[in-house]
């Protein structure tokens, strides 16, 4: 009989016989799970749960709360939900129902997974029953090369032929959804079929019903997962007749949008349709490297220039968000990969777009002393841009690369109108960050100020930002706030000083460029 599989080595993974994502949301119901793993025969005492979860709740709450962990776990298996099994006085894992994979596969910069590694459950007794674990396993735990082979299935979307009252609302349908589904393609390794039969595994169903009066063009887009058949999105789109043919980029990117975020969701219970788009643009390094792990299977099976490009963006962040330990090696797998792109995709704006921003990582002063770099991060922008004008990662990349040829004004102006565009919803951060950087490097410390504290409140783990906002809360005379952001860098860089901040090797060229590193001889840290 097919299996569950509960994966510990890494982020705690619940995944069903089908490859199916059957993990709880609730971080406490993934900890509960992890505790029971680890347990002798998979089997843990009611009590000893409770304690290692609510020590710090009185008895009867501590239960309460330990009862509805369990109904979440089993909400979360669905028709498995036998799986888990409980008796008097204690909760386990049905062992013919479910195999426990306790493998470490090394991730991309070589280094072992740890143990249970997206759980940060904040009880003084869970803290130190993990800290234990977690030593055990390191020392214990089988280590493999890689991850598991590529299967046949791969992330599918189905597009059913646009309907519409009449053909000429069919026709416009038509048009708004083949440019959404295409740039969805542009920006994720996805195959975009027209027949259910097409589709190897699980896929996202893509329908949409148009109709039109003299005043009003309505547009119903419906997105249904396959074979379940849960409807993940349902929704009315509303345009006057006067702007749809103006705006019919603007309409397409609102559908792009909502197809993305939607793979974002089916990605948490289908291992198939596993590709999100939200862990490939994070700043943490569990969500990067299982990034980095999903792109891997994908391999060369669909769109290769989109896998490559996308894998080497990873590396570019890692690198820059200082999670990697030979940051050189790292991004030079990254232009290594971006250089594979291009030749697989000459003509894939996304595959210049990544380019041009490893080309930006390199072209720093220290290292780019004949700004040979600079100008090729320019000349891949500007090709991306050309190729594609409305793809997102292009007019980002392009903001960049302006920067990088001191051209601030016009970076910033460039990102600035990035910002308005619908598909600035599906990265914010990197907008903001841009347009903060520009203005940082420009002289206008205040508008600097203003888009880093916005990159901050939609990425909190986004280190760069810190780094800045720390340095120019203090130059504006700010020391409450310096303070709060480096201590809030802190959490994220345990190894992080003033002393190495002030260091050639950190990554604040522009604070140091700008004579912005007063603060490393502050004392606030």
């Amino acid at each position: 009989m097919p299996r569950l599989t509960l994966r510990l080595m890494g982020p705690v993974e619940m995944v069903g016989p089908d490859g199916e994502n059957l993990n709880p949301r609730g971080m406490k119901a993934r900890g509960a799970l992890a505790i029971i793993g680890a347990s002798h025969g998979m089997r843990v005492t009611r009590s000893r749960l409770q304690d290692l979860l609510f020590s710090d709740r009185d008895p009867e709450h501590g239960n309460a709360s330990l009862r509805q962990v369990l109904r979440e776990i089993r909400l979360a298996l669905g028709k498995y939900r036998d799986t888990l099994t409980t008796g008097p006085g204690w909760v386990g894992l049905d062992g013919d129902m479910l195999a426990l994979d306790l493998t470490a596969r090394l991730s991309l910069d070589g280094q072992v997974p740890e143990f249970a590694s997206d759980l940060d459950i904040d009880d003084p007794e869970f803290e130190d029953w993990i800290r234990d674990v977690r030593q055990h396993m390191a020392a214990h735990a089988p280590v493999v090369s890689s991850a598991p082979g590529p299967d046949d299935r791969f992330p599918t979307i189905v597009a059913r032929p646009a309907a519409g009252v009449d053909e000429g609302a069919a026709v416009m349908a038509e048009m708004i959804m083949s440019e959404a589904l295409g740039r969805v393609a542009d920006l994720l390794p996805v195959e975009v079929v027209t027949d259910r039969s097409q589709a190897a595994g699980s896929a996202l169903i893509v329908e949409s019903l148009a109709s039109r009066s003299d005043d009003d063009f309505d547009l119903v887009v419906k997105i249904t997962h396959q074979p379940s058949g849960r409807i993940m999105f349902s929704r009315r789109f509303q345009w006057q007749m006067r702007d749809v043919t103006a705006k019919m980029h603007e309409f397409a990117a609102n559908v792009c949008l909502a197809v993305v975020r939607v793979m974002d969701a089916a990605a948490t219970y289908d291992a198939v349709l596993s590709i999100s788009f939200s862990d490939i643009f994070s700043f943490t390094k569990d969500r990067l490297l299982r990034a980095d792990r999903t792109l891997a299977n994908v391999g060369e099976r669909i769109n290769p220039a989109v896998v490559l490009s996308l894998r080497a963006w990873l590396r570019s962040t890692l690198t820059f968000e200082r999670l990697t330990d030979d940051p050189l090696g790292t991004l030079a797998e990254a232009a290594d990969l971006s250089a594979q792109a291009r030749d697989q995709g000459p003509l894939n704006a996304t595959a210049f777009a990544v380019s041009s921003f490893v080309e930006s990582y390199l072209a720093h002063p220290h290292v780019d002393i004949n700004k040979r770099h600079s100008e090729l991060a320019f000349e891949f922008a500007s090709r991306a841009v050309q190729l594609d004008p409305q793809n997102p990662m292009a007019r980002l990349a392009y903001s960049r690369s302006l920067s990088r040829i001191r051209r601030f004004d016009q970076a910033a102006a460039e990102a600035q109108a990035g910002l308005q565009s619908a598909y600035s919803n599906l990265n914010p951060a990197n907008w903001h960050m841009e347009i903060g950087l520009a203005s940082l490097q420009r002289g206008d410390y205040t508008n600097a100020l203003r888009h880093l504290e916005a990159v901050h409140q939609h990425a909190p783990d986004n280190r760069p930002a810190l780094r800045f906002l720390s340095a120019l809360r203090f130059h504006l005379n700010d020391q409450a706030g310096a303070q709060q952001a480096l201590q809030s860098l802190k959490k994220l860089e345990p190894d992080f000083t003033l002393e190495l901040m002030a260091s050639p090797s950190y990554p604040v060229d522009s604070l140091r460029e700008g004579k912005l590193l007063g603060i490393t001889r502050s004392g606030l840290i």
